[in-house]
């Protein structure tokens, strides 16, 4: 990884399997301008060089042998590939399909060894921070203390997706194995450890996040950096992965306090901008940091024209390849600001009944919209979503108007002025359900997608226009989950592979 106008840089060095010596991945994970190597984890300049580092790690990320590939450029890959793997989001040619196909996860493929590598070297990058911070002889207390919780929100952040990647639903058996925890700096001689559970490497999540939300507070210096709000709705997230309610719904209230819901004009505004008041965590991104084609707008911005010849000039240039299910379209009211779909009403072949058959080109999605620069952020948590954690919470500890009202106040946001929203009167499971429908409206494109339809262990049902494992396929398959890749298993004699 490359970074331009660099005066110094400090590498903070990260093995991306298990942060074993498996693979010679060495992450640059300063940023220009910053402080000569030695300084890092000796003063305080140096450690917050390596915080902002870390952040930019976290959407441009060379585990690909050493390389950026076109699927491997951090969390933002990561988000489109649960995406694609759902119900909701499809891909029609070109980079992402193996994931649409519930492919490319076995344990040769380069798409397991993507998701663990750039986990694992945010960890180790991470780990370094925890381990040295107490030490600066430069900075106070308070400060030492932030450095370390940020870290800590950084570790939590990464094994709660190693965990949801690499195994089933925490609450399908919390003593299944997930991944080996790694809670120290390493070096590439570091020994492998054994797969912990998943109950184990929750309890360390929850600790990490219980400890940094007491540290933080609501200040920082940009929405890329961690506070304490950003601490809650992880402690939000994970609790309702954990089934446990009344914690989820706590947690989920707090993030969200000072994050106002956005209007339908801002909704429609392009999602590129975590200036956004509702925005409570994101990833900026300037122009000269855009990794072109490899980048999250250039595959989901599907705004196009259409030219004389009938063919598509898109407005941001890159693979535009990501599409909407025409029945996920289906369910969105026409008022609804977040129907944020462009439709080719020509997408469609007759059968021998003169039946209309859509193709997978039917529905573009438009909600992400890139700027003109191509510097446009990428959402990592929004109030929406602890407002519908809370909403979900409320249901299942059996409250169900609390759960209605909640619903209620987010319509209220995301419906054209003049509309007139009705309260549902759903309860139970019908409640349940129309919560999970509005996580799905709300939520598409963030990375939602079948880790939901994991953590409530439906089946992934795909029907319409959808190209790629058509039909049902049952709750909690084995497709869901990644076998580790081959240089784990090469390396750390204490792997245990998945099915």
């Amino acid at each position: 990884m490359k970074i331009k106008n660099i005066k110094f840089v400090a590498a903070i060095l990260g093995a991306t399997l298990s942060l074993t010596a498996c693979e010679k991945d060495f992450l640059e994970a300063v940023p220009s301008n910053s402080v000569p190597a030695e300084q890092v984890n000796t003063t305080k300049e140096g450690m917050e060089a390596a915080l902002t580092g870390i952040i930019r790690l976290m959407r441009q990320a060379p585990v690909n042998q050493g390389a950026v590939s076109h699927d491997s450029y951090g969390v933002p890959s990561l988000m489109l590939t649960f995406d694609v793997m759902g119900q909701d989001v499809m891909a029609n040619t070109n980079w992402y399909v193996y994931q649409y196909e519930l492919d490319n996860k076995l344990v040769t493929y380069r798409g397991t060894r993507i998701l663990w590598g750039h986990s694992y070297n945010l960890i180790t990058n991470a780990n370094s921070i925890i381990a040295n911070a107490k030490n600066l002889g430069d900075a106070t207390e308070q400060e030492k203390a932030r450095f370390e919780a940020e870290a800590k929100v950084i570790r939590a952040f990464s094994y709660f997706n190693l965990a949801r990647v690499y195994q089933h639903t925490y609450l399908k058996d919390k003593n299944a194995p997930a991944v080996p925890l790694m809670l120290e700096p390493t070096t590439p001689s570091t020994q492998g450890k054994e797969r912990a559970t998943l109950e184990q490497v929750y309890s360390q999540i929850v600790t990490d996040l219980t400890e940094a939300e007491q540290a933080l507070t609501s200040a920082r210096p940009s929405k890329s950096r961690i506070n304490k709000n950003v601490a809650q709705g992880m402690l939000a997230r994970v609790y309702l992965e954990m089934g446990q309610w009344d914690k989820a719904a706590e947690f989920a209230r707090k993030a969200r306090t000072g994050y106002p819901l956005m209007t339908p004009t801002e909704y429609q505004a392009g999602f590129n901008n975590y200036g956004n008041a509702e925005w409570i965590w994101g990833l900026p991104q300037s122009a000269d940091q855009n990794n072109a084609y490899a980048s999250f707008h250039s595959f989901i911005d599907g705004r196009y024209k259409v030219l004389e010849d009938g063919s598509r000039e898109y407005v941001r240039r890159g693979y535009n390849n990501f599409r909407a299910n025409d029945r996920f379209v289906e369910l969105f009211d026409e008022n609804d600001a977040r129907r944020e779909f462009q439709e080719d009403t020509e997408a469609f072949t007759l059968n021998s009944k003169g039946e209309k058959i859509w193709s997978y080109d039917r529905f573009t999605i438009t909600k992400f919209k890139d700027l003109a620069n191509l510097g446009g952020h990428i959402p990592l948590m929004r109030s929406a979503e602890m407002l519908l954690i809370e909403a979900e919470a409320q249901a299942r500890l059996n409250n169900p108007v609390e759960a209605q009202l909640l619903l209620l106040e987010l319509r209220q946001q995301r419906y054209e002025a003049g509309t007139v929203v009705l309260p549902t009167l759903a309860i139970g499971d019908a409640l349940l359900e129309e919560i999970s429908v509005e996580r799905r409206k709300e939520l598409y494109g963030e990375g939602f997608g079948l880790f939901d339809i994991k953590r409530l262990q439906k089946p992934l049902v795909r029907e319409g226009n959808h190209t790629a494992v058509l039909g049902v396929t049952p709750a909690n398959s084995d497709l869901f989950i990644h076998q580790l890749p081959q240089g784990e298993m090469d390396a750390n004699p204490n792997a245990e592979q998945n099915p």
